[in-house]
């Protein structure tokens, strides 16, 4: 008898295209703690991760037999990012407040042109560019990069994984969005 934690993605994957109710079980076995910790990371704030991470197991639920899945994690926390930028954004809608994750988010945002929030194709424009971009670096910079922008770890944190000061790591984003908006200037979204 196969054990629900140990099931392979693929397994998983053919569960909810099949509309096994065992599916999102197995799941939030499996990717619970990682989702929830992801989306905290955006979020910080416990209930409001809750929240996002049940949000995401039924857009799950809903979307997994209509999309090819060849990666369940990488779609868990693609649809748990934009889940809690979705309801970060809505929070911030409602209360103008601080925290890591807004910062990040607004840091970024100053190396993306004009020109890239008029373009209608969805951002995959900006998505290939962006890939392009991470590609060029080198692992650490990349992981940095990664760290800070995608999964909103405050910089400290960042400097006590890479065994760096803050001031470093600070010195490291500030030069790669410069790198990133001479980048993507170049390649005119």
């Amino acid at each position: 008898m196969e054990r629900e934690v140990m099931l392979e993605d693929s397994r998983i994957v053919e569960l909810l295209k099949n509309r096994s109710e065992k599916a999102i079980g197995v799941i939030q076995k499996k990717y619970g703690l990682y989702l929830t910790r992801f989306v905290y990371n955006i979020l910080r704030d416990q209930s409001d991760s809750e929240e996002c991470v049940n949000d995401v197991y039924l857009q799950v639920w809903e979307s997994a037999r209509s999309e090819d899945i060849s990666n369940l994690k990488a779609y868990l926390s693609r649809i748990a990012r934009n889940r809690a930028i979705s309801m970060l954004r809505s929070s911030r809608a409602k209360k103008r407040g601080g925290g890591e994750s807004p910062a990040s988010y607004e840091e970024l945002d100053e190396c993306i042109p004009d020109s890239a929030s008029e373009v209608s194709d969805n951002g995959e424009r900006l998505r290939d560019k962006m890939n392009c971009f991470l590609t060029s670096l080198s692992r650490e910079k990349r992981d940095i990069f990664l760290k800070r922008y995608w999964f909103s770890l405050p910089i400290s944190e960042i400097a006590g994984q890479f065994g760096y000061s803050e001031r470093y790591i600070n010195n490291q984003l500030y030069l790669l969005k410069r790198k990133l908006k001479k980048y993507l200037e170049k390649e005119e979204l």
